[in-house]
């Protein structure tokens, strides 16, 4: 046991990245454990020879080598929708492969459809868990992350240094904070020394926009360190989007993609509207009606509640949800704003009211549950919301948005988005709101789905909701 638990130690002085190798493993034993089970599962119907499949579990054990040219095992980890996007890619060509053997030897009708596409499907959804899993029981270990050198003492590095410490998930372990001298020989001096400190450690450097540089620190460190990140100080603006780098002419170049310019995309957003529509309409549309009918036990009004917000392109938008409050909430919210400063103060904050005594017992229930947002669905479908966006917003948020605002006002209304799924009301509105424009700034149909994967969990664990 000794031994095994000396394993990543062992492996990091090899020059073994362990997170990598961890990660691997993980996905080894999600594509064969998925596939064996479906296999399983199928033959236990007869009519299929779990034998003839013997050439698929060697395939499947190099298959980490795919995974690896897509970034899957990268020092510093793929955004969340970006991972996705590369795992489901990585799922998909390791599936293609099989296929295209099962083609090229002509004996495909000896094979089970169902094995091939329910191993696919099943694959997507346990190779990300299994992911998960690992992060959350090893990210906190010492060996998990590589050594990280901070090369600046600034308040950039700092934040930097108390963020990767908290969020250990990224891989970044923060070791040393140190200055940069201006002498050549001097620097030199010090980054033989770190580097013989911490030889497997990745570097990063924080260089100042418009200020002359003595020396050539990129290079300088470049010399001493495998992997050297470099975080440009950039204006405020600019950290609110994704920038990829290019080579353009001999010159490092960012590129901003607005994926909100292309048509394309977004009727893809709109079709995957509709086509979700439709699958949960079967099963929502009872459990809706049930609803509805113990909203009308519980307290007098209707069911539905119909407000005007502000949509897309600032056009009003009748907004439905569930009834949680009151049949007069406007005038009791009135009352008690006038009765109660601290509620009146928190009320102009947030624009909500932790313990709101508007809101009824079966209220209570449909928003920690976000059962109340169901009949949005009917916007959905009818075009005026999206199942991913900013959440929609009433006259008198407008000025809390601010120059957002325009951004705002580009893009649908969602059901859920980013802001639901990283605290929601656990957040201060300035937080939404910067959700809110990083979203939009950042787009894409895989932020999209990612987001959606991530909101069943907070809705079953009501994470965020009051």
């Amino acid at each position: 046991m000794r031994r095994i638990s000396q394993l990543p130690f062992l492996m990091r002085r090899a020059g073994i990245p362990v997170r990598s190798a961890v990660l691997a493993l993980s996905d080894l034993v999600a594509l064969l454990g998925t596939i064996f089970a479906i296999l399983m599962a199928r033959a236990a119907f007869g009519g299929l020879d779990p034998a003839i499949y013997h050439w698929v579990f060697p395939l499947l054990l190099i298959s980490p080598v795919f995974a690896a040219t897509l970034g899957l095992y990268r020092s510093i980890p793929l955004p969340p929708h970006r991972e996705m996007k590369a795992i489901f890619i990585f799922v998909s060509l390791v599936y293609a492969l099989i296929l295209l053997m099962l083609f090229l030897s002509k004996a495909g009708d000896l094979y089970s459809r169902l094995v091939i596409v329910g191993g696919w499907g099943a694959t997507l959804v346990t190779l990300p868990l299994l992911r998960i899993v690992c992060v959350r029981l090893f990210s906190r270990r010492s060996w998990w992350g590589r050594p990280l050198l901070i090369l600046d003492s600034g308040e950039a590095a700092k934040r930097l240094w108390h963020y990767l410490r908290r969020h250990s998930e990224y891989g970044l372990r923060p070791v040393e904070m140190l200055d940069l001298p201006a002498d050549a020989g001097r620097l030199r001096i010090l980054l033989a020394g770190v580097a013989r400190r911490w030889p497997c450690a990745v570097a990063l450097h924080l260089p100042r926009m418009g200020v002359c540089q003595p020396v050539d620190y990129v290079t300088e460190v470049s010399r001493h360190f495998a992997k050297v990140i470099v975080v440009p100080d950039l204006e405020a603006g600019f950290r609110r989007y994704w920038l990829t780098p290019c080579e353009l002419c001999g010159v490092t170049a960012l590129l901003l993609s607005q994926n909100l310019h292309d048509r394309r995309r977004l009727a893809i957003k709109r079709g995957i509207d509709i086509l979700f529509c439709l699958l949960l309409l079967p099963f929502l549309l009872p459990l809706g009606l049930v609803l509805a009918l113990l909203i009308r036990l519980d307290s007098a009004g209707p069911a539905l509640y119909r407000q005007k917000r502000i949509g897309r392109h600032g056009r009003l938008l009748s907004v439905y949800k569930f009834r949680t409050m009151v049949a007069d909430a406007d005038a009791k919210l009135k009352d008690c704003l006038a009765r109660d400063p601290a509620l009146r103060d928190e009320w102009e904050r947030d624009h909500k009211l932790r313990h709101d005594p508007r809101v009824t017992r079966m209220g209570r229930f449909l928003r920690k549950t976000s059962l109340d947002e169901l009949p949005q669905l009917l916007n959905v479908a009818m075009g005026g919301m999206s199942l991913v966006g900013p959440r929609p917003i009433v006259a008198g948020e407008v000025k809390k948005y601010g120059a957002v605002f325009d951004e705002y006002c580009r893009v649908r209304p969602g059901i859920t988005g980013l802001w639901q799924i990283s605290g929601r009301n656990n957040t201060t509105y300035a937080e939404r709101v910067a959700f809110d424009h990083y979203y939009i700034n950042n787009w894409s149909v895989w932020m999209d789905i990612w987001i959606l994967t991530r909101t069943i969990p907070v809705v079953l664990t009501g994470y965020g909701a009051y």
